[in-house]
């Protein structure tokens, strides 16, 4: 008995002198696992991975992709030699594509996956030569795509990337602005496009002008377009590469752009504004915005965007698609009372990922029927809801699980679908589809497939049947030569789209071409038997065009100043609904009884820019292939020269029906650019994907531990190319590297079911005179987490641990040994999205319990149960209100201690600041609960340890307003203003034993008073809560995040401080 006592003494005697010295706890193993919450990316399928191997490009596709593989090699070989000359940057290595045959398979991807953007360090990510690519079913749209994100990747890597040396000081010097590269990518990929120049139109409109700074604050990549197409157009496109290379030296994008060009920064920045205002002058009353008071929805959030506007057969209720950063619902919207209703939901907020649009897509079969294309579990499907039906996501889940769906239309047999329509009785059913990378047509008879109505390269899409008929139109970027080819080569795939007819009657020739101009004609919608509408671009603005498919006239019929992006017309009421920009917010407008006025010829100054520049390049053509042609004829090779097929042939189909080539009625002639010849690309033989780890970032940090001091953490992750797999170690150590903690962690989210495998060791060595002592732990942690959602998932959580404490002075002394066996489980729910630093929006929780057995020893087991909730409201643009409420409540033989008070990461606690609660009968008590209480923070206004107990409960409120990112709307070129925080912010929380916060018999209102041979007790009838709240400011400097905070507390009616606290870190 007297060898137990002397042993508790030993222990107690040691943790007070480690105490005075600031050294020992548990809590240095949290300093660097930040708050596991995060969201899950769901794997439906198996991914067989296989690669091309190019000069310069590894090209990864999955079954069903080879195609795509190949024109993607093809076409980023191409690109790459025009993107290096014009930016004067060639990368070190081969650039990984990896392909997609969808966006649904693309959310299936791990990669970019994290559970916290934003750690407590210095998070230095390599910038890796990797873009990931999906096909949305256009060739153009994929060529755009590749050459967008090859540029921002090569951009990206000649501003941050290089040797370690230089990537370190970039993430340390440079904070480029996003306007900056994703423009410049932007422009290489588009050029001067007709969104960039119709946004820009707009917001010139909408603000009178005046101010840059509104275009930058609502969308920067298309601002950064404009200036790059400015810079390109008044200076030259050497001036690109000169800018980009005195960015990266000077690592100031001022003087890098003011150096090249040779003016001060602020008058170019005057100089590109004036020049799209002088672009965008018309005439008074000329080019009208659309009627706000036309607006379905008065108010919106940049956030959402609407899609499929379409009416119903009577023209009298309208659906469409909005969509919010992931998550979708349609709306059915009854035109005359003005009232709607939602009646199906599908997607989740992931905005990190790419955006599908491509689903879902709307077709109405029947005044009370439209089809819904859909994916469910990864599957696309095709699905039919009643129009006046309202969506219950939990009745819909349990009849797929009864398996009562009904009205669904499997489409597995496609990646995707681009649109589809019915005909007027609902026995027809057109689909545009995706299948072997290339988007065809395809013919149903109910759910029967009847006939595939093309098979060839080219894009076709949104087909509509003409009302009355099963005739049919579509849009189509093939060329007048591919009418007598059936499948067309990748490179001759240009970004032009004209209207085409199909008329299954017509045995001579199924397919005529309706329109011919150099602009593209796209979105046809039938009006009558005869008649058809379509959004044209000839006037540089996308307008309404009406067309006789008999007479041939073409008339245009808004002349609205903003694109319209999506729009539908119905000849029989005259309502018309389109989708339109006001001040780069999409809206959804009504017109009824629009009249289809006439309106004259009119073009934009930038498309007589473009056309003049397109007459140039004509000429030049026709200069060359003069040149080459008299250069032949010297050589008496005209011979040599095969005869020019006639245009005006059909398409000639895989089908049955529509093989025989017959001549078609002579189209009207226009000027084509000829595609240059792509160079031979030769293909080895593809490789299957072989697995292999490469470091992908590294955290560097000081950690201030509420009782060990300063401390250093190095964290390094390691992935293989799909993030599939995860190797994650570190260590925080004391600058006399005896006191160290060591973790490693591996995880599999390659399929269904995630799990990972932890591992960790903390050593505390303690000196006090002759006596050295040493207290270890080993811990192995896995998990197992089954995505329920891409927001909620369900965690089992097993664990081992061996604690030893060591006599190191005495080898007689035996050490005390303890073995710990736990379960634990976890809910996890995070819909949050990121919209800066230190800012999020939405929700974030975790509910779990923890349950450890002392193996051997039942009185040392414990357990914990544990609730964190958060939820950041946005209050106005960046302003954000932050509230988080969180408990814990420690149970079983040996409970352990919750310390409230303090900040995470205080940097200037002073040695007073912390106070070890005392406690504990048994040596092995005082051990386990030196490695297991833990700090409940923030609680301002007060030292660690204001108040403990085996319970807590405690509420933070924070309002965070990024003051100059609220103020200037224009691009901050500064990391510390740009990242600059005011927070006013309220604490309150309290620790205690047992019962409520308020019961008579806690330990806050209890005081045991020991008078042998009695115990009394004296209760004091205190407020439990203790209360902290004051001001703070958060910035970066030097790649830190940095938090100050001034606070008053309030404990027992008793008002204390200012406190003043100097600590890093994110969040609460």
């Amino acid at each position: 008995m007297s060898q137990l006592s002397t042993r508790v003494r030993n222990v107690y005697r040691l943790m007070l002198i480690l105490l005075c010295a600031g050294v020992p706890s548990f809590t240095f193993g949290q300093a660097t696992a930040p708050d596991d919450f995060g969201q899950n990316r769901i794997q439906y399928k198996r991914f067989n991975w296989q690669y091309y191997s190019t000069q310069n490009f590894n090209v990864y596709y999955a079954q069903g992709g080879i195609e795509l593989a190949r024109h993607a090699a093809e076409h980023a070989e191409k690109e790459l030699k025009r993107i290096t000359s014009l930016i004067g940057y060639y990368p070190y290595s081969k650039i990984t594509l990896i392909v997609y045959n969808s966006v649904s398979d693309l959310k299936q991807s791990n990669i970019g996956l994290i559970d916290d953007p934003y750690k407590g360090g210095n998070d230095v990510l390599f910038v890796k030569s990797k873009i990931e690519i999906p096909f949305q079913g256009s060739q153009t749209e994929f060529k755009r795509e590749i050459t967008y994100r090859v540029s921002e990747l090569l951009l990206s890597d000649m501003m941050y990337g290089g040797s370690l040396k230089e990537v370190i000081q970039s993430n340390y010097l440079l904070r480029l602005p996003e306007w900056f590269v994703s423009g410049a990518a932007a422009y290489i990929s588009e050029g001067w496009s007709v969104e960039m120049d119709n946004y820009v139109r707009d917001m010139l409109q909408k603000t009178g002008g005046k101010r840059s700074e509104p275009l930058f604050a609502r969308n920067q990549k298309r601002t950064g377009q404009a200036i790059w197409n400015y810079i390109a157009e008044k200076h030259g496109a050497s001036a690109i590469q000169n800018i980009l290379n005195l960015t990266r030296i000077t690592r100031d994008i001022e003087i890098g752009i003011a150096s090249s060009l040779n003016m001060p920064y602020k008058r170019f920045m005057r100089d590109w504004f004036a020049y799209y205002n002088q672009m965008n002058t018309f005439a008074e009353g000329e080019l009208p915005a659309p009627d706000k008071e036309k607006k379905i929805k008065k108010i919106t959030s940049p956030n959402d965007f609407y899609s499929e506007p379409v009416l119903s057969p009577n023209g009298q209720q309208m659906a469409f698609v909005i969509y919010d950063r992931g998550s979708y619902k349609v709306v059915i919207r009854d035109l005359k009372r003005e009232k709607q209703k939602t009646i199906y939901k599908g997607g989740f907020k992931m905005p990190n990922q790419e955006q599908d649009h491509t689903v879902p897509l709307l077709s109405w079969r029947s005044e009370n029927q439209i089809g819904i294309t859909d994916y469910k579990k990864g599957k696309l499907q095709l699905k039919l809801q009643a129009a006046d039906s309202r969506y219950w996501p939990a009745v819909e889940t349990v009849k797929g699980w009864l398996g009562k769906s009904r009205g669904v239309l499997p489409l597995g047999a496609y990646s995707q679908v681009t649109g589809f329509d019915y005909s007027a009785d609902g026995q027809f059913l057109v689909l545009s589809a995706v299948k072997n990378g290339q988007s065809d047509l395809f013919l149903y008879r109910g759910n029967r497939l009847v006939q595939q109505l093309t098979n060839d390269i080219y894009d076709d899409l949104q087909p509509s049947f003409l009302p009355g008929s099963n005739r049919l139109v579509f849009s189509s970027n093939r060329l007048q030569d591919s009418l007598q080819s059936a499948q067309g080569k990748f490179s001759q795939v240009a970004n032009n789209y004209d209207i085409y007819l199909y008329d299954p009657e017509n045995r001579q020739s199924r397919f005529w071409q309706l329109t011919y101009t150099p602009a593209n004609e796209v979105q046809p919608v039938g009006l009558s038997a005869d008649e058809i509408m379509y959004i044209g671009e000839e006037t540089g603005i996308r307008t309404l065009y009406r067309h006789n498919t008999q007479t041939g006239e073409i008339s245009r019929v808004t002349d609205f100043r903003q694109n319209i992006k999506d729009y539908d017309y119905h000849l029989g009421t005259g309502n018309l609904v389109f989708i339109a920009l006001d001040r780069a917010k999409e809206y959804a407008y009504y017109y009824p009884n629009f009249p289809l006025t006439t309106f004259s010829a009119f073009k934009t100054k930038r498309q007589e820019v473009l056309e003049g520049h397109l007459a140039k390049r004509v000429e030049q053509e026709r200069a060359r292939v003069a040149a080459a042609l008299a250069a032949k004829a010297k050589a008496d090779s005209m011979a040599a020269l095969a005869p020019v097929a006639s245009p005006g042939q059909q398409i000639t189909t895989d089908s049955a029906a529509a093989k025989t080539a017959v001549a078609a009625a002579a189209p009207k002639p226009r000027t084509i650019l000829a595609m240059p010849a792509a160079d031979t690309l030769a293909l080895n033989k593809p490789r299957p994907y072989d697995l292999r780890f490469g470091v992908n970032n590294l955290i560097t940090s000081i950690y201030a531990d509420p009782l060990l001091g300063f401390g250093f953490v190095m964290e390094v992750g390691m992935a293989d190319l799909f993030e599939d797999y995860r190797i994650r170690g570190g260590v925080f150590a004391l600058t006399d590297l005896q006191t160290t903690n060591f973790y490693a962690e591996y995880s599999n989210l390659k399929n269904r079911y995630d799990y990972r495998v932890g591992y960790q060791k903390q050593s505390v060595y303690m000196v006090d005179g002759p006596a050295v002592r040493r207290l270890g732990k080993h811990e192995i942690l896995p998990a197992f987490s089954y995505p329920l959602t891409n927001a909620l998932s369900v965690k089992v959580l097993p664990r081992y641990s061996n604690i030893r404490y060591t006599f190191i002075e005495n080898f007689t002394e035996p050490d005390i040994v303890m073995d710990f066996a736990g379960i634990g489980g976890e809910l996890v729910y995070d819909n949050s999205v990121v919209t800066g630093m230190n800012m999020r929006e939405g929700t974030r929780m975790k509910v779990g319990v923890t349950r450890m057995y002392g193996i051997g020893k039942k009185e040392n087991g414990f357990g914990k149960f544990y609730v964190d909730l958060r939820h950041y409201q946005k209050i106005h643009k960046e302003f954000v209100w932050a509230n988080r409420v969180s408990y814990g409540h420690s149970f079983g033989p040996s409970p352990k201690k919750y310390l409230v008070g303090g900040v995470d990461n205080w940097i200037n606690a002073s040695e007073d600041s912390v106070q070890i609660p005392e406690g504990g009968a048994t040596p092995d008590d005082v051990i386990s609960q030196f490695f297991y209480m833990e700090f409940a923070t923030p609680l301002r206004g007060f030292n660690y340890n204001a108040r403990n107990g085996t319970r807590y409960v405690m509420w933070n409120s924070e309002l965070r307003l990024p003051l100059f990112q609220y103020l200037f709307e224009g691009p901050i070129n500064s990391g510390f203003f740009r990242n600059f925080q005011l927070v006013g912010f309220f604490d309150a929380g309290t620790a205690y034993n047992t019962g409520n916060p308020f019961s008579e018999d806690n330990s806050v209102n209890t005081q045991p008073v020991p008078q042998p041979p009695f115990e009394i007790i004296v209760r004091n009838f205190r407020n439990p809560l203790m209360y902290g709240y004051g001001w703070g400011a958060r910035t970066t400097l030097l790649g830190i995040y940095g938090r100050f905070d001034m606070a008053w507390g309030e404990k027992d009616l008793v008002k204390v401080g200012p406190k003043f606290y100097f600590s890093m870190g994110y969040d609460f």
